[in-house]
């Protein structure tokens, strides 16, 4: 079978998931050698169609029609369109998965004759309405309905929509409901993520790692650990964002696939992401398989990750006295710390596995390559 696995490419220091995706299927595929595999992304912005996406309209943005976000996602879609058709020009694919969904908003003319599989974690309504981004147009709900409507016709001439979890599922399934879509997350390496055997120190190590430092909840850690700083823990902080110096804090400058951030979710005590804006963050699934236990919030997807609070804890965005109390009560309790950290690793070992996710994405694909064929020739 051969396959062309299209992605968008990471959007920056805040946005760097789309790589590590593409670690995920490098890491099933070894485990399908049936499959013939080409890996593409759309090329870099030019000048002019940065300037088409990005450059504010005086005229509409005093009206509040400006749309920024319709504007980038449609400049991002037709670039992905022309990109994935020259690619398949070149090499002809049986199946395509496109990563994220929201380049495929032009591909629904392509997914009448080629079966494409949409990934996705977040819908465009539940991702703008996170608590993490209040809205930037006067009228929201009409700023979001034209990118609201494109999603939903390529969802619904997509072969097959990949939803990441059950929370990204029934999104999709209320957006577009003739869609066809499941549950599949495209894992993680588990023989990369493991276990460690833990170095001492002299006192307890909370990790924290956020390319948006405020959005995913930083400040709110920072607050809630307070006093205790240097004195009865330490915390690591990888993140670009610019943070003060201070008693007890490390902040890192580090890439996914560095080593050394490897070695601090398997050292770290406690991972901890008190985000307002999250779908299915790498950064919880990495330390799920480190077996490091993790505290998040109840946000977007990660309760499903996190198996709604047995395989770590859960607490509500923006509650820093909650956050305060939950990191007291599980830096004090050693066992609690390591019931979590086992947990995490054993939902890893039986959800997220890349290989195993990846021999069932390939049965995905071939019940999508049926699907189409019929309607390619009607």
């Amino acid at each position: 079978m051969r396959v062309l696995f299209f992605n968008e490419g990471n959007l920056g220091t805040h946005i760097l998931g789309q790589g590590q995706l593409e670690d995920a299927l490098h890491s099933g595929l070894a485990a399908a050698p049936e499959v013939q595999a080409r890996f593409a992304g759309l090329t870099p912005m030019g000048r002019g169609a940065r300037a088409i996406a990005t450059r504010p309209l005086p005229a509409l943005t005093r009206a509040g029609l400006d749309f920024p976000t319709l504007r980038w996602q449609a400049v991002q879609a037709l670039r992905a369109r022309s990109d994935l058709r020259r690619e398949l020009r070149a090499w002809p694919a049986e199946v395509v998965h496109v990563h994220s969904h929201s380049v495929a908003l032009a591909m629904a003319a392509t997914m009448r004759s080629t079966p494409i599989a949409l990934s996705l974690d977040v819908t465009v309504r539940d991702w703008a309405q996170m608590p993490a981004w209040y809205p930037s147009d006067r009228h929201p709900a009409l700023a979001m309905a034209p990118s609201c409507a494109l999603e939903r016709r390529a969802l619904q001439h997509a072969a097959l929509v990949l939803a990441w979890t059950a929370w990204a599922q029934k999104a999709v399934e209320r957006s577009a409901p003739d869609a066809r879509v499941i549950e599949h997350h495209p894992g993680i390496d588990l023989s990369r993520y493991r276990p460690a055997p833990r170095r001492e120190r002299a006192r307890p190590r909370v990790l924290f790692v956020g390319g948006r430092f405020v959005e995913k909840g930083g400040e709110d850690l920072l607050q809630a650990l307070g006093e205790s700083l240097g004195h009865e823990v330490d915390l690591d902080l990888v993140t670009p964002a610019e943070v003060p110096a201070r008693a007890g804090v490390t902040v890192h400058r580090l890439k996914p696939s560095d080593p050394r951030l490897l070695d601090l979710q398997q050292q770290a005590d406690l991972f901890c992401l008190p985000t307002y804006g999250d779908a299915a963050p790498w950064a919880v699934l990495e330390a799920m398989a480190c077996g490091t236990p993790v505290l998040s919030t109840r946000i977007g997807g990660i309760p499903d990750m996190l198996a709604h609070g047995s395989a770590g804890a859960l607490i509500p965005h923006g509650d820093r006295g909650a956050l305060r109390e939950a990191l007291s009560a599980l830096l004090t309790d050693p066992a609690r710390l390591a019931s979590l950290g086992t947990s995490g690793r054993a939902r890893c070992e039986e959800h997220y596995d890349a290989k195993r996710q990846f021999l069932h994405l390939v049965d995905h694909f071939r019940q999508a390559r049926e699907a189409v064929g019929p309607r390619a020739k009607g």
